[in-house]
């Protein structure tokens, strides 16, 4: 548990830095440099590239993790990752070609309840692209079990970028329009930087060679794609569908109220960098009573730290919406809700 625990506490406190960063963006420059219409439309933009993000990525960030531990010699390990960064592309290009020639169509169909967003929905593949292999460079890193300066650049930095573009709404040197184009640039900016991160750990051979057992990598990327798909669908559809549906402002209400609540995950993002890649290692391995122990231990250190997170939220909740305009507060309820399922997700340990 050494490296567990030394990796834990450096990605927390890294975490939990960039939600005191993204508190600041959320509960504060969002809600007054931005306006109502613009943060909801980047709050939809945001979340419906993250629901689109596991395919462009095709399940290649899990799948590494998955497979790594068990190609032993260099030259295994070599083909492996040339096809890690090889398969997404089988789906990302036939899918950019598709929605380049029914842009119009598509657009229209997303932008229907609230035309502020047609002229924008082609940053919502561009960004779940980078997002993708953001993912997949992140996780090249973490089967290293190097996870520390990922989760900074994650954390840390994307909301550093979005916090300076925010400023320069509020001091006149970019209008609103462009902060929402920015965003294109500022997820541009994470993914290279996290590729060179990830190349500089390990640095890849390009080749046409490809691991022997590609065809059941690929199967499992397949699964893979349908599984985390539909879980990060259950994590953002919720502000797609306010797109859809009602005003795009009420997306703005609602995220700031899904941010305080996800304060409470904030030990669990931390821990489940470093212990996913172990997790799979003791599987891989069928060391099941050292992989009981990590859950244990996870779940136990997880349900006391989320606890006291949890009282502080629930105490201090109206203080919080005292901050902020009055409109807002309709979003307390929504707080009580996804703070309690949270804290249900940590005491699972190192499991989601």
């Amino acid at each position: 548990m050494g490296i567990v625990v030394n990796q834990s506490i450096k990605n927390t406190l890294i975490t939990f830095i960039g939600f005191g960063i993204g508190a600041t963006n959320s509960l504060f420059m969002y809600t007054h440099f931005l306006g109502d219409d613009y943060y909801g439309l980047t709050a939809f933009l945001l979340s419906t590239a993250n629901i689109l993000m596991p395919l462009m990525a095709f399940g290649i960030q899990n799948t590494l993790i998955r497979f790594y531990s068990e190609h032993k010699t260099e030259d295994e390990k070599s083909r492996f990752l040339n096809l890690m960064l090889v398969l997404p592309l089988t789906i990302v290009i036939p899918l950019l070609i598709i929605l380049s020639l029914a842009y119009p169509q598509v657009a229209g169909l997303i932008s229907k309840e609230n035309a502020i967003i047609y002229d924008y929905v082609w940053i919502i593949p561009t960004i779940a692209l980078f997002m993708g292999y953001f993912e997949i460079f992140y996780a090249w890193v973490k089967v290293h079990l190097k996870s520390v300066f990922g989760n900074f650049i994650k954390e840390v930095l994307l909301r550093v970028f979005i916090s300076f573009f925010l400023l320069a709404v509020f001091w006149g040197w970019i209008t609103k329009v462009q902060f929402v184009y920015s965003l294109v640039v500022i997820y541009f900016l994470m993914m290279s930087l996290m590729g060179w991160v990830a190349f500089k750990v390990r640095k890849p051979q390009f080749h046409l060679k490809f691991p022997k057992e590609k065809k059941e990598i690929i199967t499992y990327s397949a699964f893979i794609l349908f599984s985390s798909g539909i879980a990060v669908l259950l994590l953002d559809i919720d502000k797609f569908m306010i797109g859809q549906y009602i005003p795009i402002k009420e997306a703005a209400y609602y995220s700031v109220a899904i941010f305080i609540a996800l304060t409470i995950s904030v030990p669990m993002r931390a821990m489940h960098q470093i212990t996913h890649p172990i997790t799979t290692d003791l599987m891989s391995n069928n060391k099941h009573a050292e992989l009981n122990d990590l859950y244990k231990k996870t779940a136990i250190t997880l349900q006391v730290i989320g606890g006291f997170i949890l009282i502080g939220i629930l105490t201090n909740i109206n203080q919080v919406y005292a901050l902020l305009p009055e409109k807002y507060s309709s979003g307390i309820v929504v707080v009580f809700f996804i703070a309690f399922s949270k804290f249900f997700d940590l005491m699972l340990g190192n499991n989601n």
